[in-house]
Protein backbone atom coordinates (compact mmCIF):
# COMPACT_ATOMS: atom_id res chain seq x y z
CA UNK A 1 0.00 0.00 0.00
CA UNK A 2 2.63 2.87 0.82
CA UNK A 3 4.04 1.59 -2.75
CA UNK A 4 0.62 2.50 -4.56
CA UNK A 5 0.51 5.98 -2.96
CA UNK A 6 3.00 6.74 -5.11
CA UNK A 7 1.61 5.94 -7.94
CA UNK A 8 -1.28 8.91 -7.49
CA UNK A 9 1.82 11.08 -7.06
CA UNK A 10 3.37 10.21 -10.16
CA UNK A 11 -0.53 11.09 -12.38
CA UNK A 12 -0.23 13.91 -10.44
CA UNK A 13 3.38 14.91 -11.85
CA UNK A 14 2.49 14.03 -14.94
CA UNK A 15 -1.16 15.86 -15.60
CA UNK A 16 0.00 19.30 -14.27
CA UNK A 17 2.57 20.08 -16.75
CA UNK A 18 0.32 20.58 -19.75
CA UNK A 19 -2.45 22.35 -17.68
CA UNK A 20 0.09 24.82 -15.46
CA UNK A 21 1.10 26.05 -19.56
CA UNK A 22 -2.41 27.12 -20.09
CA UNK A 23 -4.42 28.52 -16.96
CA UNK A 24 -1.20 29.35 -15.44
CA UNK A 25 0.79 29.07 -11.80
CA UNK A 26 -2.60 30.30 -9.28
CA UNK A 27 -4.81 28.94 -10.87
CA UNK A 28 -3.08 25.63 -10.99
CA UNK A 29 -3.04 26.17 -7.26
CA UNK A 30 -6.84 26.26 -6.70
CA UNK A 31 -6.89 22.54 -8.82
CA UNK A 32 -4.41 21.35 -6.09
CA UNK A 33 -7.77 21.90 -3.73
CA UNK A 34 -9.75 19.21 -5.86
CA UNK A 35 -7.99 15.83 -4.82
CA UNK A 36 -7.00 17.08 -1.39
CA UNK A 37 -10.58 17.49 -0.52
CA UNK A 38 -12.25 14.83 -2.56
CA UNK A 39 -9.50 12.22 -0.90
CA UNK A 40 -9.94 12.58 2.89
CA UNK A 41 -13.80 12.68 2.40
CA UNK A 42 -13.84 9.25 0.76
CA UNK A 43 -11.15 7.72 3.25
CA UNK A 44 -13.30 9.26 6.31
CA UNK A 45 -16.22 7.43 4.43
CA UNK A 46 -14.89 4.19 3.71
CA UNK A 47 -16.21 0.92 5.02
CA UNK A 48 -13.78 -1.09 3.02
CA UNK A 49 -10.26 -1.33 2.20
CA UNK A 50 -10.81 -0.68 -1.57
CA UNK A 51 -12.56 3.02 -1.04
CA UNK A 52 -9.60 4.11 1.66
CA UNK A 53 -6.86 3.34 -0.91
CA UNK A 54 -8.87 5.19 -3.94
CA UNK A 55 -8.81 8.24 -1.27
CA UNK A 56 -5.35 8.38 -0.66
CA UNK A 57 -4.69 7.48 -4.53
CA UNK A 58 -6.88 10.86 -4.71
CA UNK A 59 -4.64 12.68 -1.77
CA UNK A 60 -0.98 11.63 -3.50
CA UNK A 61 -2.48 13.19 -6.80
CA UNK A 62 -2.67 16.78 -4.78
CA UNK A 63 1.25 15.67 -3.68
CA UNK A 64 2.14 15.25 -7.27
CA UNK A 65 0.76 18.48 -8.29
CA UNK A 66 2.11 20.50 -5.49
CA UNK A 67 5.54 19.01 -6.03
CA UNK A 68 5.64 20.43 -9.93
CA UNK A 69 3.40 23.86 -9.06
CA UNK A 70 4.77 25.05 -6.28
CA UNK A 71 8.31 25.21 -6.57
CA UNK A 72 7.29 26.31 -10.67
CA UNK A 73 5.66 29.28 -8.84
CA UNK A 74 8.13 29.94 -6.25
CA UNK A 75 11.18 29.90 -8.93
CA UNK A 76 9.29 32.29 -10.91
CA UNK A 77 8.26 34.82 -8.30
CA UNK A 78 11.57 35.25 -5.85
CA UNK A 79 14.29 37.66 -6.66
CA UNK A 80 17.38 35.91 -7.92
CA UNK A 81 19.00 36.60 -4.75
CA UNK A 82 16.55 35.25 -2.56
CA UNK A 83 15.07 32.18 -4.76
CA UNK A 84 16.83 29.68 -2.65
CA UNK A 85 14.91 30.48 0.42
CA UNK A 86 11.74 30.53 -1.57
CA UNK A 87 11.85 27.33 -3.09
CA UNK A 88 13.55 25.53 -0.28
CA UNK A 89 10.79 26.81 1.97
CA UNK A 90 8.78 23.93 0.38
CA UNK A 91 10.76 21.47 2.10
CA UNK A 92 10.18 23.42 5.71
CA UNK A 93 6.22 23.21 4.85
CA UNK A 94 6.62 19.05 3.93
CA UNK A 95 8.58 18.32 7.49
CA UNK A 96 6.38 20.68 9.27
CA UNK A 97 3.27 19.04 7.80
CA UNK A 98 4.97 15.92 9.03
CA UNK A 99 5.90 16.86 12.41
CA UNK A 100 1.67 17.95 12.92
CA UNK A 101 1.10 14.61 11.07
CA UNK A 102 3.45 13.05 14.14
CA UNK A 103 2.12 14.68 16.86
CA UNK A 104 -1.51 14.01 15.54
CA UNK A 105 -1.15 10.36 15.16
CA UNK A 106 0.71 10.27 18.64
CA UNK A 107 -2.15 12.06 20.66
CA UNK A 108 -4.87 9.79 18.66
CA UNK A 109 -3.08 6.08 18.83
CA UNK A 110 -4.56 5.71 21.88
CA UNK A 111 -7.93 6.00 20.87
CA UNK A 112 -9.82 2.65 20.24
CA UNK A 113 -12.93 4.05 18.24
CA UNK A 114 -13.13 5.09 14.44
CA UNK A 115 -13.06 8.91 15.48
CA UNK A 116 -8.99 8.64 16.41
CA UNK A 117 -8.40 7.48 12.24
CA UNK A 118 -11.15 9.51 11.18
CA UNK A 119 -9.80 13.05 12.81
CA UNK A 120 -5.83 12.31 11.94
CA UNK A 121 -7.65 11.36 7.97
CA UNK A 122 -9.84 14.20 7.98
CA UNK A 123 -7.03 16.78 9.00
CA UNK A 124 -5.59 16.34 5.45
CA UNK A 125 -7.91 18.48 3.99
CA UNK A 126 -6.73 21.60 5.86
CA UNK A 127 -4.09 22.57 3.53
CA UNK A 128 -6.88 22.62 0.47
CA UNK A 129 -8.29 25.12 3.26
CA UNK A 130 -5.36 27.41 3.51
CA UNK A 131 -4.23 27.48 0.08
CA UNK A 132 -7.71 28.50 -0.83
CA UNK A 133 -7.89 30.90 1.81
CA UNK A 134 -5.07 33.06 0.67
CA UNK A 135 -5.24 32.27 -3.14
CA UNK A 136 -6.93 35.81 -3.41
CA UNK A 137 -4.01 37.39 -2.46
CA UNK A 138 -1.65 35.28 -4.86
CA UNK A 139 -0.87 37.22 -7.64
CA UNK A 140 0.19 34.96 -10.87
CA UNK A 141 3.74 34.46 -11.81
CA UNK A 142 4.97 37.37 -13.85
CA UNK A 143 7.13 35.39 -16.09
CA UNK A 144 3.93 33.15 -17.19
CA UNK A 145 1.93 36.28 -17.79
CA UNK A 146 4.91 38.02 -19.76
CA UNK A 147 5.22 34.86 -21.73
CA UNK A 148 2.17 35.08 -22.70
CA UNK A 149 2.17 38.96 -23.89
CA UNK A 150 0.10 39.98 -20.73
CA UNK A 151 3.13 42.83 -19.70
CA UNK A 152 1.05 45.67 -17.87
CA UNK A 153 -0.65 42.83 -15.62
CA UNK A 154 3.26 41.67 -15.10
CA UNK A 155 4.93 44.87 -14.57
CA UNK A 156 1.71 45.29 -11.84
CA UNK A 157 2.27 41.76 -9.91
CA UNK A 158 6.71 42.93 -10.16
CA UNK A 159 5.28 46.54 -8.42
CA UNK A 160 3.62 45.00 -5.88
CA UNK A 161 6.12 42.04 -4.41
CA UNK A 162 9.42 44.20 -5.05
CA UNK A 163 10.97 46.61 -1.92
CA UNK A 164 10.02 49.49 -2.39
CA UNK A 165 13.35 51.31 -2.94
CA UNK A 166 13.81 48.56 -5.51
CA UNK A 167 10.26 49.85 -6.99
CA UNK A 168 11.67 53.31 -6.90
CA UNK A 169 15.12 52.24 -8.90
CA UNK A 170 12.84 50.94 -11.52
CA UNK A 171 13.68 47.25 -10.51
CA UNK A 172 10.36 46.03 -11.89
CA UNK A 173 10.80 47.73 -15.45
CA UNK A 174 14.39 46.10 -15.84
CA UNK A 175 12.87 42.88 -14.95
CA UNK A 176 9.73 42.93 -17.29
CA UNK A 177 12.41 44.39 -20.03
CA UNK A 178 14.79 41.10 -18.83
CA UNK A 179 11.68 38.70 -19.15
CA UNK A 180 10.69 40.11 -22.74
CA UNK A 181 13.83 40.01 -23.94
CA UNK A 182 14.52 36.71 -23.03
CA UNK A 183 10.67 35.86 -24.06
CA UNK A 184 11.06 36.96 -27.74
CA UNK A 185 13.80 34.08 -27.44
CA UNK A 186 11.67 31.12 -25.97
CA UNK A 187 8.48 32.02 -27.96
CA UNK A 188 10.69 30.71 -31.49
CA UNK A 189 11.38 27.14 -29.35
CA UNK A 190 8.17 24.52 -29.73
CA UNK A 191 8.10 24.04 -25.92
CA UNK A 192 7.54 20.57 -26.99
CA UNK A 193 8.13 17.61 -25.14
CA UNK A 194 11.38 16.29 -27.69
CA UNK A 195 12.68 19.68 -27.10
CA UNK A 196 13.76 18.66 -23.26
CA UNK A 197 16.34 16.10 -24.91
CA UNK A 198 17.56 18.65 -27.83
CA UNK A 199 20.60 20.88 -27.78
CA UNK A 200 21.44 22.73 -24.54
CA UNK A 201 18.19 21.49 -22.98
CA UNK A 202 19.58 18.20 -22.81
CA UNK A 203 22.19 18.72 -20.07
CA UNK A 204 19.28 21.16 -18.41
CA UNK A 205 17.11 18.37 -18.18
CA UNK A 206 19.59 15.60 -17.08
CA UNK A 207 20.75 17.96 -14.26
CA UNK A 208 16.91 18.35 -12.95
CA UNK A 209 16.36 14.30 -13.31
CA UNK A 210 19.43 12.83 -11.73
CA UNK A 211 19.01 15.55 -8.32
CA UNK A 212 15.75 14.36 -8.28
CA UNK A 213 16.58 10.65 -8.38
CA UNK A 214 19.44 11.14 -5.66
CA UNK A 215 16.98 12.70 -3.39
CA UNK A 216 15.21 9.17 -3.27
CA UNK A 217 18.01 6.88 -4.07
CA UNK A 218 19.77 7.54 -0.64
CA UNK A 219 16.90 5.91 1.18
CA UNK A 220 15.04 9.18 2.75
CA UNK A 221 11.61 7.82 1.96
CA UNK A 222 12.12 4.90 4.20
CA UNK A 223 11.39 6.61 7.28
CA UNK A 224 8.20 8.59 5.76
CA UNK A 225 6.96 5.42 5.00
CA UNK A 226 7.68 2.80 7.18
CA UNK A 227 9.08 4.78 10.35
CA UNK A 228 6.61 4.05 13.19
CA UNK A 229 6.05 0.85 11.30
CA UNK A 230 10.21 0.18 12.32
CA UNK A 231 9.99 0.62 15.65
CA UNK A 232 7.44 -1.53 16.45
CA UNK A 233 9.60 -4.34 14.86
CA UNK A 234 12.24 -3.72 17.09
CA UNK A 235 10.27 -3.69 20.79
CA UNK A 236 9.86 -0.27 20.62
CA UNK A 237 6.01 -0.23 20.25
CA UNK A 238 5.46 2.19 22.98
CA UNK A 239 7.60 5.06 21.49
CA UNK A 240 7.06 4.81 17.81
CA UNK A 241 5.41 7.84 17.40
CA UNK A 242 7.74 9.68 20.04
CA UNK A 243 10.50 8.81 17.54
CA UNK A 244 8.98 9.71 14.59
CA UNK A 245 7.90 13.53 15.72
CA UNK A 246 11.30 13.79 17.44
CA UNK A 247 12.91 12.66 14.26
CA UNK A 248 10.54 15.13 11.89
CA UNK A 249 11.30 17.86 14.95
CA UNK A 250 14.86 17.34 13.64
CA UNK A 251 14.20 17.85 10.26
CA UNK A 252 12.09 20.98 10.58
CA UNK A 253 15.30 22.53 11.92
CA UNK A 254 17.43 21.21 9.08
CA UNK A 255 15.11 22.84 6.81
CA UNK A 256 15.00 25.92 8.00
CA UNK A 257 18.69 26.27 8.42
CA UNK A 258 19.01 24.93 4.33
CA UNK A 259 16.75 27.52 3.40
CA UNK A 260 19.28 30.08 4.32
CA UNK A 261 22.50 28.59 3.12
CA UNK A 262 20.92 27.88 -0.07
CA UNK A 263 21.31 31.18 -0.78
CA UNK A 264 23.91 31.62 1.66
CA UNK A 265 26.88 28.78 0.74
CA UNK A 266 24.85 27.85 -2.96
CA UNK A 267 23.27 24.57 -4.13
CA UNK A 268 26.49 22.89 -5.29
CA UNK A 269 28.49 23.06 -2.15
CA UNK A 270 25.49 22.13 -0.09
CA UNK A 271 25.14 18.80 -2.15
CA UNK A 272 28.72 18.57 -2.42
CA UNK A 273 29.17 18.57 1.23
CA UNK A 274 26.32 16.80 2.16
CA UNK A 275 26.50 14.12 0.21
CA UNK A 276 29.78 13.14 1.75
CA UNK A 277 28.76 13.44 5.27
CA UNK A 278 25.29 11.60 4.74
CA UNK A 279 27.13 8.44 3.35
CA UNK A 280 29.13 8.71 6.32
CA UNK A 281 26.77 8.55 8.35
CA UNK A 282 24.97 5.77 6.26
CA UNK A 283 27.96 3.45 6.26
CA UNK A 284 28.60 4.02 9.80
CA UNK A 285 25.22 2.94 10.58
CA UNK A 286 25.99 -0.29 8.31
CA UNK A 287 29.03 -0.84 10.34
CA UNK A 288 27.30 -1.31 13.78
CA UNK A 289 25.36 -3.91 12.58
CA UNK A 290 22.21 -2.91 13.13
CA UNK A 291 19.87 0.04 12.20
CA UNK A 292 18.31 1.45 15.80
CA UNK A 293 17.17 4.71 13.93
CA UNK A 294 17.00 4.11 9.63
CA UNK A 295 16.54 7.95 9.07
CA UNK A 296 18.92 9.06 11.30
CA UNK A 297 20.52 10.41 8.18
CA UNK A 298 17.20 12.62 7.27
CA UNK A 299 18.53 15.57 9.02
CA UNK A 300 21.60 15.47 6.41
CA UNK A 301 19.64 14.45 3.75
CA UNK A 302 17.35 17.34 4.22
CA UNK A 303 19.34 19.27 2.05
CA UNK A 304 19.39 17.20 -0.91
CA UNK A 305 15.70 17.97 -0.68
CA UNK A 306 15.83 21.72 -1.11
CA UNK A 307 18.18 21.83 -2.75
CA UNK A 308 16.81 19.30 -5.43
CA UNK A 309 13.52 21.44 -5.20
CA UNK A 310 15.55 24.05 -6.46
CA UNK A 311 17.60 23.36 -9.06
CA UNK A 312 14.71 20.98 -10.74
CA UNK A 313 12.98 24.44 -11.19
CA UNK A 314 15.23 26.87 -12.42
CA UNK A 315 17.63 24.83 -14.34
CA UNK A 316 14.65 24.81 -17.34
CA UNK A 317 13.68 27.23 -19.77
CA UNK A 318 11.19 29.55 -19.67
CA UNK A 319 9.46 27.60 -22.40
CA UNK A 320 10.38 24.41 -20.88
CA UNK A 321 10.21 24.94 -17.27
CA UNK A 322 6.97 22.94 -16.93
CA UNK A 323 7.99 19.91 -18.70
CA UNK A 324 11.46 19.84 -17.06
CA UNK A 325 10.12 20.03 -13.92
CA UNK A 326 7.28 17.62 -14.46
CA UNK A 327 9.32 15.05 -15.67
CA UNK A 328 11.95 15.15 -13.52
CA UNK A 329 9.38 15.02 -10.11
CA UNK A 330 7.80 12.02 -12.13
CA UNK A 331 11.20 10.37 -11.90
CA UNK A 332 11.59 11.28 -8.55
CA UNK A 333 8.06 9.41 -7.95
CA UNK A 334 9.39 6.56 -9.86
CA UNK A 335 12.55 5.71 -7.90
CA UNK A 336 11.02 6.56 -5.14
CA UNK A 337 8.25 4.10 -5.60
CA UNK A 338 11.61 1.53 -6.00
CA UNK A 339 13.21 2.71 -2.96
CA UNK A 340 9.93 2.12 -0.71
CA UNK A 341 9.05 -1.09 -2.59
CA UNK A 342 12.57 -2.88 -2.70
CA UNK A 343 13.34 -1.33 1.06
CA UNK A 344 11.29 -3.93 2.96
CA UNK A 345 12.87 -6.90 1.34
CA UNK A 346 16.25 -5.38 1.32
CA UNK A 347 15.98 -5.15 5.11
CA UNK A 348 14.92 -8.84 5.43
CA UNK A 349 17.89 -10.16 3.25
CA UNK A 350 20.69 -7.74 4.20
CA UNK A 351 19.56 -5.91 7.39
CA UNK A 352 22.00 -3.13 8.22
CA UNK A 353 24.19 -3.44 5.12
CA UNK A 354 21.69 -2.22 3.08
CA UNK A 355 22.77 1.16 4.32
CA UNK A 356 26.09 0.22 2.51
CA UNK A 357 24.05 0.54 -0.67
CA UNK A 358 22.21 4.03 0.27
CA UNK A 359 25.70 5.54 1.46
CA UNK A 360 27.03 4.73 -1.73
CA UNK A 361 24.56 6.72 -3.43
CA UNK A 362 25.48 9.71 -1.27
CA UNK A 363 28.89 9.51 -2.14
CA UNK A 364 28.34 9.14 -5.77
CA UNK A 365 25.83 12.31 -5.31
CA UNK A 366 28.72 14.37 -4.12
CA UNK A 367 30.73 13.23 -6.56
CA UNK A 368 28.06 14.10 -9.43
CA UNK A 369 27.62 17.37 -7.80
CA UNK A 370 31.04 18.55 -7.88
CA UNK A 371 31.23 17.72 -11.59
CA UNK A 372 28.01 18.04 -13.35
CA UNK A 373 26.08 20.27 -11.00
CA UNK A 374 25.77 23.90 -11.80
CA UNK A 375 25.88 26.71 -9.26
CA UNK A 376 22.96 29.06 -10.09
CA UNK A 377 22.88 30.88 -6.43
CA UNK A 378 22.10 34.87 -7.39
CA UNK A 379 21.11 34.32 -10.45
CA UNK A 380 18.05 35.31 -12.32
CA UNK A 381 16.09 33.05 -14.13
CA UNK A 382 16.48 34.73 -17.82
CA UNK A 383 20.31 34.79 -16.93
CA UNK A 384 20.84 31.55 -16.08
CA UNK A 385 19.80 30.57 -20.30
CA UNK A 386 23.10 32.57 -21.05
CA UNK A 387 24.91 30.23 -18.54
CA UNK A 388 23.77 27.11 -20.49
CA UNK A 389 24.53 28.36 -24.06
CA UNK A 390 28.18 29.30 -23.14
CA UNK A 391 28.02 25.93 -22.69
CA UNK A 392 30.44 26.46 -19.67
CA UNK A 393 31.92 23.32 -17.27
CA UNK A 394 29.72 22.81 -13.59
CA UNK A 395 32.72 24.52 -11.81
CA UNK A 396 32.94 27.18 -13.79
CA UNK A 397 29.20 28.30 -13.73
CA UNK A 398 29.78 31.13 -10.61
CA UNK A 399 32.92 32.55 -12.15
CA UNK A 400 31.02 33.33 -15.64
CA UNK A 401 30.08 37.48 -16.25
CA UNK A 402 26.80 37.07 -18.25
CA UNK A 403 25.92 40.56 -20.68
CA UNK A 404 22.84 42.94 -21.26
CA UNK A 405 19.69 43.39 -19.20
CA UNK A 406 19.60 40.32 -16.96
CA UNK A 407 23.63 40.70 -16.21
CA UNK A 408 22.17 44.73 -14.87
CA UNK A 409 19.68 42.62 -13.14
CA UNK A 410 21.52 40.44 -10.87
CA UNK A 411 23.72 42.97 -10.33
CA UNK A 412 20.98 44.89 -8.69
CA UNK A 413 18.86 42.43 -7.32
CA UNK A 414 22.45 40.89 -5.63
CA UNK A 415 22.81 44.65 -3.83
CA UNK A 416 25.50 45.80 -5.78
CA UNK A 417 26.15 49.61 -5.68
CA UNK A 418 26.92 50.65 -8.91
CA UNK A 419 26.14 53.60 -10.64
CA UNK A 420 26.35 52.44 -14.05
CA UNK A 421 23.32 49.68 -13.44
CA UNK A 422 21.84 52.92 -11.75
CA UNK A 423 21.75 54.74 -15.25
CA UNK A 424 20.77 51.72 -17.00
CA UNK A 425 17.90 50.92 -14.62
CA UNK A 426 16.93 54.88 -15.06
CA UNK A 427 17.22 54.23 -18.89
CA UNK A 428 15.52 51.07 -19.35
CA UNK A 429 12.33 52.45 -17.11
CA UNK A 430 11.77 55.29 -19.42
CA UNK A 431 11.97 53.06 -22.28
CA UNK A 432 9.67 50.59 -20.74
CA UNK A 433 6.81 54.03 -20.00
CA UNK A 434 7.12 54.99 -23.30
CA UNK A 435 5.92 51.85 -24.76
CA UNK A 436 2.98 51.41 -22.31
Amino acid sequence: MNSLQLLGKFLGTVIVGPIIEKIGRRYAMAMICIPQVIGPIIQVTSKKPAQFIVGRFLVYTAVGLVGNVVPTYQSEIAPGALRGFFVGSIQLCLTTGSLIAGIVNESMSRKTDNSGWQIATALQALPAVMILSMLYFTPNSPRWLTFNDRHEEALKVLRSIRRKEDVDRGLPELELASMREEGQIGKREKGSWMDLFRGNNLRRTGIACTIMSFQQLTGVTFSSSYGPTFYRSVGLADMAFVYAIVNNATSVVTAMMAMVFLDMFGRRTLVVHGGWSQGAFLVAIAALGRIKNPSVHESNGIVAGPGAYITAAEVGTQTLREKTMALSTAINVVVGFGVVFDTPYGLRQFGSALAYIWGGFAFLSSVWARFFMPELKGRNLEEIDQLFDANLPAWKFSEYETEGLTHELTVLENGQDTKKVDDEVDLEASHVEGRR
